[in-house]
């Protein structure tokens, strides 16, 4: 026999697939667990109990998919607006300050929109200062436009040169900004091409222009805008020509210089003389006459002919150049199916369709211009329809498949743009598979993948440092739709969600968000879904849980565990106690089991041989409650109370180890497992079990 004591001093490969159980020649093996269940992974190498949901509404729908959209006008002013259906019509709520926006009737701000539930799930947007454009193949482009803080507006975008491909049920499916254009692409006719607005200017699509005036429009000099007169003329000298698009210099009816640009059907050309044309009302069939440009009434005859102002941009005609700054469209010619699902804006615009990765830039070394455009195949993996998420130098995609989280960045090593599997030690991690990503930069990096069953796949990802960490996020029914904000206030970015759960034999479907992290009060310590807090006078009777009528709810009253309680059918429940900071909602629980353990023996590995793990010391930091043992359903518990603690108070987070004796005898698993079921929180720094191996 030998006796070993390996340490396990990080998680930070996260839970691995089942497919490595045997690969303890692969270094992060050892970094590595069998479950990680309602944890978060530190970069630093420890795992954190994910804090609670909490409650904050009632969704628009409890049956209908409904979609959560993150809004930041600036750090101190984020928002989360919420569409759903309602009676048939599209909805929008806004939320704010952890509470739903209301207007100056003190009634909750509801918006119309035209989007139905079945839509909701191919609405892209991006955002400008407090304006975010929304697309969708079934409607024109719109705006929605942030007003004041329960002002909003929705509206059809108006462009200048709308591609006439546009129309009814085929509209762009995907938008972005790029070098100062408005990016939109994909219709259901065009699912590959893309159309870049102007140069700073997001609605100016035309793909042609010039500015004014044009060549001999200062030679075509009127006298003055009549209205209707025939006093107006200018001459078309011999060997010239008027006709649509032709333009002359005028007046406004105000009296400033301006130029009109003839877009009648009729065609002047003198042959041997020059031709003087006059304006009248009725022109007739003599060609010396030309359609006035104010009718009777001094208004532009829009029919016949547009008013620009010098230095304005107007359509050049076929086979003139464009300006640098023109609008552009390009088409992805390539050997797969090219249906344009996302669009990401880096050096070079990053594309993925369908059939794979692609990029988009000048052909030269500066800014994309109509006549300076590349498009090159990078890759094939394929994307799903879901919006990426940008982490560091890599945006972040599910793959067509919805089983593999994809990164997809510039690779110096092969001087080209690759999209790295992110899932490859994690391949069981997508379970049915994924629909859609967000992602919360500020405590840590953090990268939530919805899945079909509701659960929550989180990725820590930290490059630099080769953390690529997965693990799972739990709860009691199902999340349905993600979205991540930044919060002023607490300095950090929060997980929001729409998720379905079964109360009073009903389903529900709740608008919560994941609490921040407390480390310093056990009074603070918020481990419930679902969950609402009471601070007050000290009372043993608390309100307000009509969501969760019929259920039994965990409860920490001042820091302390209560008594699991039941919720009674009008929200109320009654304590054994009286408390005065008080935490309700739904338990659930947080489970760590490193991989089978291996030190190693006289005789080779430790695998498959007899085994005994005597005991296990465990390196905490801010924790209570738990337990340790070969499995959940069999745990020693950890105690944390401590002699110096006062009575009828909790005792203080702890810092620091703890051994616990193991309460299983000689097998050749070696699996240990650390388990938190009470509504407190729990960091694991590091394991050492002590085992015995039989040679």
């Amino acid at each position: 026999m030998s006796i070993a004591t390996p340490p396990l001093t990080n998680f930070t490969a996260g839970e691995l697939s089942p497919r490595l159980e045997g690969r303890i020649d692969l270094a992060k093996y050892f970094n590595g667990c069998r479950k990680l269940v309602n944890f978060h992974v530190h970069p630093h190498g420890g795992v954190t109990r994910r804090s609670g949901f909490r409650f904050v509404r009632h969704a628009l729908s409890s049956e209908k998919q409904g979609l959560l959209i993150p809004f930041e006008f600036n750090p101190d002013q984020t928002y989360i607006l919420e569409f759903g259906e309602q009676g048939g019509t599209g909805k929008m709520r806004v939320f704010a300050n952890h509470g739903l926006v209301v207007g100056d009737d003190g009634k909750p701000f509801v918006l119309d929109v035209p989007y139905k539930a079945s839509e909701l799930e191919r609405l892209r947007y991006v955002q400008s200062n407090d304006v975010l454009v929304l697309v969708h193949a079934n409607h024109p482009p719109r705006t929605l436009t942030r007003r004041g803080h329960a002002v909003w507006k929705l509206e059809d975008m108006t462009f200048l040169g709308t591609p006439k491909v546009w129309g009814r049920n085929n509209y762009p499916s995907c938008c972005c900004f790029f070098e100062q254009r408005l990016v939109l692409a994909a219709t259901p006719e065009q699912p590959g091409t893309i159309w870049f607005s102007r140069t700073g200017s997001m609605r100016d699509l035309r793909l042609r222009t010039c500015e004014a005036p044009k060549e001999k429009w200062r030679d075509r000099i009127i006298t003055g805008t009549g209205k209707g007169s025939s006093a107006e003329q200018f001459t078309v000298l011999a060997g010239g020509l008027f006709d649509a698009g032709g333009g002359v210099r005028g007046k406004t009816p105000e009296g400033k210089n301006c130029y009109y640009r003839y877009k009648g059907d009729r065609i002047y050309a003198p042959e041997s003389a020059n031709l003087k044309l006059s304006f009248v009302d009725n022109p007739g069939s003599t060609a010396r006459y030309i359609e006035t440009i104010h009718g009777s009434d001094g208004k532009l005859r829009e029919e016949f002919w547009e008013q620009i102002m010098a230095g304005d941009r107007i359509v050049s005609n076929a086979g003139e150049e464009p300006l640098d700054d023109d609008a552009l469209e390009v088409t992805l010619a390539g050997r797969e199916g090219n249906n344009i699902e996302f669009l990401v804006p880096r050096a070079r615009l990053w594309v993925g369709t369908s059939g794979g990765e692609w990029t988009i830039g000048s052909s030269g070394t500066g800014v994309l211009t109509p006549s300076c455009v590349k498009a090159d195949h990078q890759g094939s993996c394929g994307s799903l329809g879901a919006r990426p998420e940008t982490v560091g130098c890599e945006a972040l995609f599910i793959q067509r498949s919805g089983s593999k989280v994809r990164g997809m960045g510039y690779r110096d090593e092969s001087d080209a743009y690759a999209s790295r599997d992110l899932t490859l030690l994690s391949e069981h991690i997508a379970g049915p598979g994924l629909t859609q990503l967000a992602y919360a930069q500020e405590p840590d990096s953090v990268v939530y993948a919805l899945r079909k069953d509701g659960t929550l796949a989180c990725l820590t990802l930290e490059p630099d440092e080769d953390v690529v960490a997965w693990s799972r996020l739990e709860t009691d029914g199902e999340i349905v739709a993600i979205a991540c904000v930044h919060h002023g206030e607490s300095r950090r970015d929060e997980l929001w969600v729409l998720v379905r759960r079964e109360c009073g034999g009903q389903t529900v479907c709740n608008v919560e968000y994941l609490e921040a992290r407390t480390d310093t009060n056990p009074a603070s310590a918020f481990f419930v879904d679902s969950g609402l807090t009471y601070r007050g006078a000290p009372t043993k009777r608390l309100r307000g849980l009509e969501h969760l009528a019929g259920r039994n709810v965990a409860v920490l009253a001042d820091g302390a565990v209560h008594p699991d309680v039941h919720v009674d059918a009008d929200g109320t429940i009654a304590l054994e106690r009286e408390a005065s900071v008080i935490h309700a909602g739904l338990p659930y629980e947080s489970i760590i089991q490193p991989m089978r353990l291996e030190a190693g023996s006289s005789r080779g590995t430790a695998q498959t041989k007899r085994k005994r793990i005597v005991r296990v010391a465990v390196r905490f930091h801010d924790t209570l409650g738990g337990g340790v043992g070969p499995s959940a359903d069999n745990l020693e518990p950890v105690y944390f109370r401590s002699p110096a603690d006062r009575m009828d108070n909790p005792p203080e987070l702890w810092a620091g180890d703890k051994r616990v004796l193991f309460p299983k005898g000689w097998n050749r698993d070696g699996v240990l497992t650390v388990v938190q079921r009470q509504p407190l929180p729990m960091t694991v720094l590091m394991i050492v079990p002590e085992m015995v191996i039989n040679e």
